[in-house]
């Protein structure tokens, strides 16, 4: 019985590792929403940056239409690399795979939430509020939010990746 309550236990260690870096819903601050199309006008999806007092900041992606596990794979790899080049993206080559494996198939109204806490380090991917991934590098969970902000302006809003529509 003490295996069993032990191997259970161990079993949850990795979302509870994720979980130290959840924010509460509650204390999210919508700070900004855009929608993001393809060719000015094939809707994708609309995008929301959340922040909160903990220096956690966060982009909540729900989809308006449905992609397969491999189109979301393929297409965060493109852009990682686009934004960064092709040598950084080879460098996190391995966590590039890790959150692709990750991804589930997305129909219109799912959502994946994408955090960085800069006190807790690192990031976490979730999926219809869910953890689905930690990220413990903090250069590559960083370089990974700029797939959608490059940064914040004065005002403390995001500069998008992308163009809205």
């Amino acid at each position: 019985m003490r295996w069993t309550v032990l191997i259970v236990c161990l079993a949850w260690l990795p979302m509870l590792n994720a979980a130290s870096l959840l924010v509460d819903d509650a204390e999210l601050e919508l700070r900004a929403q855009t929608r993001a199309c393809y060719m000015g006008f094939i809707k994708l999806y609309d995008i929301d940056y959340l922040v909160d007092g903990d220096e956690a900041r966060c982009v909540r992606v729900s989809y308006l239409r449905g992609f397969s596990a491999d189109q979301l794979a393929k297409g965060t790899s493109k852009v990682f690399a686009e934004r960064h080049g092709d040598a950084v993206a080879d460098r996190y080559l391995d966590l590039l795979r890790d959150i692709n494996a990750a991804y589930e198939p997305v129909d219109n109204g799912d959502t994946y939430t994408y955090c960085v806490n800069e006190a807790a380090g690192g990031g976490l991917l979730l999926r219809d509020g869910r953890p689905v991934k930690r990220v413990g590098s903090d250069d590559f969970a960083e370089r990974f939010m700029q797939i959608w902000v490059q940064g914040e302006s004065s005002d403390g809003k995001p500069d998008w990746n992308f163009r809205s529509c």
